[in-house]
């Protein structure tokens, strides 16, 4: 359980850096007007309601268990993302793209983890936030767009091609508005099954945001966890 702030933060990292990559002639048009909306953004903002739902086994049923919880987050290019969490307890991760920091106030702990394995636990999320363009020959990619009746929002689901040795997951899909295509929401699947969606709201791109603001600085009467080498 102490990982799964992170790793759901880690999971949001992956996620707007890839959506543009090879597919069927007649779903083209929607990926190119999806990287010439995207590729070109410097940040990205929102309000976001995070969901992860992961499968255990319980005798000889297989059940799931889910967890939710909401904050805003703020993501500049490269690597730099910050997940504010209000609900159901503060927490705060922080990363330049080097170190990801943890903040549990309550709880007077902030868990550091030095020299992230970007092109490994992070990059599925940076793929995605940094430019909506590297997904050729790394995804299949599958477009319903919406139409008149159902869906509403276009949806594609992009499956990897290749499985790695890093952490990242086998398939990501992604809800766009029609009207403007707009984020509105994307799911991670791992290899195990474990899902985690982010809902957003109040998107917001190419807001200014200082490269100060993902430096995190240590408040007093914390301890720190130096976490080096986990994983």
């Amino acid at each position: 359980m102490q990982k799964l702030f992170v790793r759901a933060a880690l999971a949001f990292l992956v996620l707007l850096v890839g959506l543009t990559g090879g597919a069927a002639a007649e779903t083209q048009s929607l990926l190119s007007a999806v990287q010439k909306k995207y590729a070109g953004v410097k940040t990205l903002t929102a309000d976001y309601e995070r969901t992860t739902s992961t499968g255990s086994l319980d005798g000889v049923f297989k059940t799931r268990t889910t967890q939710t919880a909401s904050g805003f987050l703020l993501f500049k290019k490269p690597a730099k993302l910050i997940l504010n969490q209000g609900q159901p307890r503060t927490e705060k991760m922080v990363t330049d793209g080097r170190t990801v920091w943890w903040f549990i106030p309550e709880e007077h702990l902030v868990y550091r983890y030095p020299q992230v394995d970007v092109y490994g636990q992070l990059k599925p999320l940076l793929d995605f936030l940094n430019g909506l363009g590297s997904l050729e020959g790394r995804f299949e990619v599958k477009i319903t767009p919406a139409g008149p009746g159902e869906p509403k929002l276009h949806q594609l689901d992009l499956k990897r091609l290749e499985q790695g040795q890093g952490q990242g997951p086998t398939g990501i899909t992604v809800w766009l508005a029609p009207e403007d295509l707009t984020l509105v929401r994307f799911r991670m699947t791992s290899l195990m099954g474990e899902t985690t969606d982010f809902s957003l709201s109040n998107v917001r791109l190419d807001q200014s945001l200082d490269d100060d603001i993902f430096v995190f600085r240590i408040p007093a009467g914390v301890q720190v966890l130096d976490q080096t080498g986990a994983r």
